[in-house]
């Protein structure tokens, strides 16, 4: 094909041909900008609809709650309570306990004369008073004390006899034990 054109003229033609392309690149970045505008508009339009629907639930939450503050106060007064309630049963002795644990290591002839029970004395040595028909009782009380669990440092102090006889049926022998409580024994 000749080129019958002038060169001024193509290079008018070519021009021509790029201005059109560019108006045309110009028209579509346009319309691209408006519908990115558009699009953030709209999630502007739609996230502000969903915060104030937030901060409507919030408030509603936030007026719940202080109807739900007496229960709150109630609670926590209550564990509070707990708490305190389970420090003195931990520290409480259990005296029921500890005299049939006392009694159970006895032999039948057997009495308590004397006895001190007091939450200063586990762990520290204290005195026990009994009496006994007969001298081998002392030494049955004596031994089963030595065996149980809620003893330890199981002496005699003294021992007396307020006769020579055995056979009387009295308790007529008296012996002073110097015994430590456990606190470990309490867990029996």
């Amino acid at each position: 094909m000749i080129n019958l054109l002038a060169p001024d003229d193509r290079r008018q033609l070519a021009a021509a041909r790029t201005n059109t392309l560019l108006v045309r690149y110009v028209i579509l970045l346009t319309l691209f900008i408006v519908l990115l505008f558009v699009e953030m508009g709209g999630v502007y339009v739609f996230l502000s609809a969903e915060k104030a629907q937030d901060e409507q639930s919030i408030a509603e939450n936030d007026a719940k709650n202080v109807s739900y503050a007496p229960v709150k106060a109630q609670a926590d007064s209550f564990r509070s309570n707990l708490a305190t309630a389970k420090y003195i049963l931990d520290q409480q002795v259990p005296y029921t306990k500890l005299i049939i644990t006392i009694a159970s290591v006895l032999p039948q002839d057997v009495i308590i004369d004397r006895l001190t029970l007091d939450p200063s004395n586990f762990g520290t040595p204290t005195t026990l008073s009994v009496k006994a028909k007969s001298y081998a009782d002392l030494i049955q009380v004596k031994s089963n004390m030595q065996k149980s669990k809620l003893f330890s440092d199981v002496n005699f102090q003294s021992i007396s006899s307020a006769s020579g006889d055995d056979e009387s049926g009295s308790y007529s022998h008296t012996a002073v034990m110097n015994i430590t409580y456990t606190k470990e024994g309490l867990n029996l």
